[in-house]
């Protein structure tokens, strides 16, 4: 990943590897900045306010290493972006005055598409994550993250299903509220289809008739000029026609002594054969005169209907003509319709009753799914030293009438942390640390059926500390070997379970604020784990606890593997 001009970041390098990498390093050193960064990449909301000062404009480019069987590539053919090799690159730039391009492999895309795809590449969980777990309205969609994968296939079969049983609701409504409307709509449809199709308007019609109107309007003067000028042409003796061929012949009797004369002869007899053809045309012309008074009071007639149509349908004819045909397509569809408000109440009424059949199988795979999860869950928080603790998912069911979009099911976490308490809403017992915990121990069970390439912990383990701590990172190392994972950290014991470590700094020089990333060797990592176990100051002993760290933590590693 390549920034620039981000917050406090100037510009900066990452390179991430496989496994689990842990980010560590002071609090607004720029660790959060970084993963910002990563979710503008994915999709999520851009503000001015991210470029860095004195500057313009920011960019962000990734480069991502896709899964062969990864949904991104179906939603890059889908709109014609290509790819190969499994490899994707996404740059995103912000500048001051709010402009926001965004690029897929090169080619322009909006920002839902970036969403879209971002959704199959990273999974970011830090405070924000914490609220979707405590809101009850999304427990639902979690749990059904964790069905099998025929769970899918039924819950879109089923909202195709409600989709159309609403459609059908909504339109008895209309019916119900508005029957009168409707008649009256019908009525109006049909006098208008009547008016258009009895008068038969022809594209172009009206100016066809314009012109012809106007040339039996003025038929006198047309015809006394036609006559006139045949007649000035052809007058024996004196007529144009005849003194230009004299003029021809004296010209043709000299020609020969000055390419002037023989220029003006060419021009004089071009225009004697010119005159001639003109003549004859015009002669034609006055042959095919014939005025039709009857013809011109039909034309007259004819156009007052026409204007009469353009005035209600449309300023033109073809406006006139679409008019017509969408008035054909709107009592079509009316038509099609059938109004009977009894008959669509008894489609409904049967529709309800398919769907009720299909809400009761879906909730019968979501106990199956429920069952399965509690029962995970409750191990994971046991290894999380929670063990105490018990996950549970209430159902309650809604009824035929209240049936929504996903089912017939309401579902609610809930969590009882101590023996002899009853179960109660996950939002009202849930502390900060064992928020934490029971956020981490749904990802350790959907991690190997997550479809993203990685996953980012944004300080997960608030709150928690000592053997807590090391279970964390046991699991988040668990994690790791399914997904990429990004860990932002203040827990030593963490770090040190991480494949690397990327320290963060913020330096200032010459005014000016930057973020630093360093990934740390063996060394360096005793070091960055001391400050972390210290807090101010290293010691031998700090370093000492941090080598031992380091190395109880690649034994948890040996046995995870």
């Amino acid at each position: 990943m390549i920034i620039n001009n981000f917050a406090i970041i100037s510009q900066l390098q990452l390179d991430f590897k496989n496994g689990m990498t842990a980010l560590t390093g002071e609090t607004g050193a720029g660790k959060s900045i970084i993963i910002d960064a990563l979710g503008l990449l994915v999709g999520s909301r851009s503000s001015v306010d991210f470029v860095r000062t004195g500057q313009n404009s920011l960019t962000v480019q990734g480069l991502f290493e896709v899964s062969k069987n990864s949904p991104v590539f179906g939603i890059l053919d889908g709109y014609g972006i290509k790819h190969e090799d499994n490899m994707l690159i996404i740059k995103r730039e912000i500048n001051r005055k709010g402009r926001n391009v965004c690029r897929l492999n090169n080619e322009l895309v909006k920002t839902n598409v970036l969403r879209e795809v971002g959704k199959y590449l990273v999974e970011i969980h830090g405070q924000n994550q914490s609220q979707e777990l405590l809101d009850e309205d999304n427990h639902i969609d979690i749990l059904d993250r964790y069905a099998e994968d025929d769970f899918a296939q039924k819950i879109t079969k089923y909202q195709a299903e409600f989709q159309d049983f609403q459609a059908k609701k909504s339109r008895l409504r209309a019916i119900q509220k508005d029957s009168q409307n409707i008649a009256q709509r019908i009525d109006m449809l049909k006098f208008q289809i009547d008016e258009i199709d009895t008068a038969q308007v022809k594209p172009g019609e009206d100016d066809e008739l314009e012109e012809e109107k106007n040339h039996l309007e003025n038929f006198e003067k047309i015809s006394s000029s036609l006559q006139g000028s045949y007649e000035l042409l052809s007058a024996g003796g004196s007529g144009v026609v005849d003194s230009l061929g004299e003029v021809r012949q004296k010209l043709d009797s000299i020609k020969e002594y000055d390419p002037a004369y023989q220029e003006l002869y060419e021009s004089i007899d071009g225009a004697y054969y010119q005159v001639q053809d003109d003549m004859a045309t015009i002669s034609d012309e006055i042959d095919g005169l014939d005025f039709d008074e009857y013809r011109l009071d039909n034309i007259q007639k004819r156009l007052i209907v026409l204007d009469g149509l353009k005035k209600k349908y449309g300023p033109t004819l073809d406006e006139v003509i679409q008019f017509g045909k969408d008035a054909h397509d709107e009592l079509s569809k009316i038509d099609m319709d059938d109004n009977s408000e009894e008959k669509l109440t008894q489609e409904i009424a049967k529709q309800q009753s398919g769907l009720l059949k299909l809400g009761q199988d879906i909730s019968k795979s979501r106990h199956q799914t429920a069952k399965s999860l509690t029962k995970s869950i409750n191990q994971e928080l046991k290894d999380l030293y929670m063990k105490n603790a018990r996950f549970d998912v209430d159902f309650s069911i809604l009824s035929a009438d209240n049936m929504n979009e996903k089912g017939i099911d309401q579902i609610r976490f809930t969590l009882k942390t101590n023996v002899g308490e009853d179960y109660k809403p996950l939002v009202k017992v849930a502390s900060g640390g064992e928020l934490s915990r029971v956020i981490l121990a749904f990802e350790s069970i959907i991690a190997e059926k997550m479809n993203v390439e990685t996953i980012v912990f944004d300080e997960i383990d608030t709150g928690v500390s000592g053997r807590v701590a090391q279970s964390i990172g046991d699991k988040i190392y668990r994690v790791a070997q399914s997904l990429q994972v990004l860990c932002i950290t203040h827990l030593p014991q963490v770090a040190a379970m991480s494949d690397q470590q990327l320290q963060i700094q913020k330096k200032t020089a010459n005014n000016k604020t930057e973020t630093e990333v360093s990934l740390l060797n063996s060394q360096e990592r005793i070091e960055a784990i001391s400050l972390m176990l210290a807090g101010t100051k290293i010691t031998d002993l700090t370093r000492e606890h941090a080598k031992e760290l380091l190395e109880l933590a690649q034994g948890e590693q040996e046995k995870l593997d």
